[in-house]
């Protein structure tokens, strides 16, 4: 079974999802309103986060990265009333797996979790085009990194760990982090591994 935590500061709509993504009976569903998001993420293990970009307790946009970096195993799936034309690519780019209105049926919430689960990323279609533009490999995204990101990277790919790298680089490995968000963010992608990814395609093409 599936683990979920659904950030919400509504509690209607908290209670009317959970009931609704708890009856297929694959999925534990846990609520909160936002507030100790970080530590609650800390604490628990949980599959998939649906999180509302507009909460109380902290911005569902500014938070978004600070989930992933801490989680990058994690599944996000952003649910929420602002306008899909201007939040959902944004939201990609922060690390977001998948971007559902709450205008949408509910029903559709079910299949897209899984989706996302399974290793798919779910946006709407009028934005797939610029998701593909920003990760377009023909275009050479490494070039937009720094000489110190690139070296991360390539630590990165070579499988060091943020302590190892950041013992060579004497720096702190919360440094390292930061580096890894800056290149996440700077090549349009949802985590590191689609940039070694790339990496290693753009190391092969160089043999």
């Amino acid at each position: 079974m599936f683990s979920i935590l659904l950030v919400d500061d509504h509690p209607a709509i908290c209670f009317a999802l959970k009931l609704l993504i708890e009856k297929t009976g694959k999925f534990e569903v846990k609520t909160s309103d936002g507030n100790d998001l970080i530590y609650n993420i800390d604490v628990s293990k949980y599959d998939l986060v649906i999180l509302d970009l507009e909460l109380k307790h902290c911005n569902g946009l500014d938070i978004l990265p600070r989930i992933k970096a801490r989680a990058p195993y994690l599944k996000i799936l952003i649910f929420s009333s602002q306008p899909a034309e201007l939040y959902a690519l944004r939201t990609f780019r922060a690390g977001a797996d998948g971007f559902i209105s709450k205008e949408t049926d509910l029903e559709n919430i079910i299949s897209i979790c899984q989706l996302l689960l399974d290793g798919y990323q779910c946006f709407p279609a009028f934005i797939l085009n610029k998701i593909q533009e920003n990760v377009n490999p023909d275009i050479n995204i490494l070039e937009k990194l720094s000489d110190r990101e690139l070296t991360v990277l390539q630590a990165l790919s070579n499988g060091q760990s943020n302590k190892e790298i950041s013992n060579l680089l004497n720096v702190s490995p919360k440094t390292i982090t930061t580096y890894k968000m800056r290149i996440i963010k700077k090549c349009g992608v949802s985590n590191i591994d689609s940039v070694i990814d790339l990496l290693k395609v753009t190391d092969k093409n160089d043999d």
